[in-house]
């Protein structure tokens, strides 16, 4: 065996698929309340207009999950790429059109709404290749994704500070076009990896549950779940509304930019090398580890007084948000039956997007009301108790 160690094509072109879509995250949710507000919006009316996105992304996840559990000649690849077409010509729209009017708030939240489906689709996607004996390093790919992230947030910073925010559906349009030729590339892997497996294995003959058959029969992978959409309603009451804790410790829109590059340049160790954890845990005992990182860290984001200490305090991402992304595919792929694999996937992400509704709708009034460190105080409360219900979800095995 050859023991210099190489990127395969495959973990290449899911790098393409995976640093694609979360670029596209950093222009639609890191750099929402740039373009939100520079048309116009307050922080009440940018949290609804996220909350809207995220609640038609959770619900669409799902939907788009089962069709594929119950098709399996629906390619993927095809799912995306309607996605990706929508996504156009709603950008396009936001440039064309950028008022703080019905319209463009519409054009935004349908923008999130075929935005984020697409992470959970290339989720599923991960777990066909793995099953097909595809030479996938999910980790690594998962790693350029969160790097992706840092160079556009980077970039973004320095270019809406000086272009300002219409800069944006140009760099969205980019992102895009990206995800198209990655699309492609990983559909080809699939199809070949799926073409050398052995029949028996290539096949799945039972059929997929509905969604309340599923809830019966995944009951504590599900309350691990419920607790995930309560961690990251503190989670994302610091992502969707950074800049307002950058603005309070005296920054800007650059600063912002550096912060949420910084942040996502922690998660690349972890999920590059997730697959060299010490082996003297299990995933769920690391996954557990995350969910108290998570209050730990919301709570030393409240506390910062200052920008640099704000700054230091973002390496805590590391050990919460990169260590549960990098495993919970992993985790959901072995408490759930191989024929709900996509409705799985889709769900586990979706619970997240649903904290990202209720962080909206929670932060976007408070952030205006009682103000900053009040705000972040509440949510590193609200990620202990999320924290409490996924824990109780992880004590029981799934019954063999």
């Amino acid at each position: 065996m050859n023991s210099k160690k190489t990127v395969s094509p495959v973990t290449f072109h899911y790098m393409i698929i995976t640093g694609g879509f979360w670029m596209a995250f950093c222009v639609v949710t890191a750099y929402a309340a740039v373009f939100l507000k520079g048309v116009g919006c307050n922080n009440t009316e940018l949290g609804l207009i996220l909350a809207l996105g995220n609640v038609g992304g959770a619900l669409l996840s799902p939907v788009l999950g089962a069709m594929i559990d119950r098709n399996r000649n629906l390619r993927h690849a095809a799912v995306v790429n309607v996605l990706l077409s929508i996504q156009v010509v709603l950008l396009i729209l936001l440039r064309l059109h950028p008022a703080h009017d019905l319209l463009t708030a519409a054009c935004y939240v349908l923008y999130m709404t075929v935005m984020m489906p697409v992470n959970a689709v290339n989720l599923d996607l991960c777990v066909r290749l793995e099953r097909a004996k595809a030479p996938l390093d999910f980790g690594l790919a998962r790693s350029m994704g969160s790097f992706a992230f840092v160079i556009l947030s980077t970039l973004l910073g320095m270019i809406t500070a000086q272009w300002g925010h219409l800069s944006l559906p140009f760099a969205g349009l980019a992102v895009v076009l990206l995800q198209f030729f990655g699309n492609r590339l990983t559909d080809r892997d699939l199809r070949s990896a799926e073409a050398a497996m052995p029949p028996s294995e290539a096949v799945i003959t039972e059929k997929s549950s509905s969604l309340p058959a599923f809830i019966r029969e995944n009951k504590m992978f599900c309350l691990m779940l419920l607790g995930t959409i309560v961690i990251f309603i503190a989670h994302n009451m610091d992502g969707n509304f950074l800049i307002n804790e950058v603005e309070n410790l005296g920054g800007n829109t650059a600063v912002m930019g550096y912060i949420a590059a910084f942040t996502a340049i922690t998660e690349v160790p972890v999920m590059m090398f997730a697959s060299k954890l010490p082996k003297k845990w299990d995933t769920v005992q690391y996954i557990r580890l995350s969910f108290v990182f998570f209050v730990i860290k919301i709570l030393a984001y409240a506390l910062a007084p200052t920008i640099s200490l704000f700054f230091a305090a973002r390496v805590l991402q590391a050990p919460s948000y990169a260590l549960y992304t990098v495993l919970i595919v992993g985790y959901a792929d072995r408490q759930v039956a191989r024929k709900d694999s996509a409705k799985a996937q889709s769900l586990a992400f979706s619970m997240t997007t649903i904290g990202s509704v209720l962080a909206s709708l929670i932060g976007g009034r408070m952030f205006d009301t009682v103000g900053v460190r009040p705000t972040m105080l509440a949510a590193a409360a609200i990620a202990a108790v999320g924290a409490v219900i996924a824990l109780a979800g992880t004590m029981k095995k799934k019954a063999a």
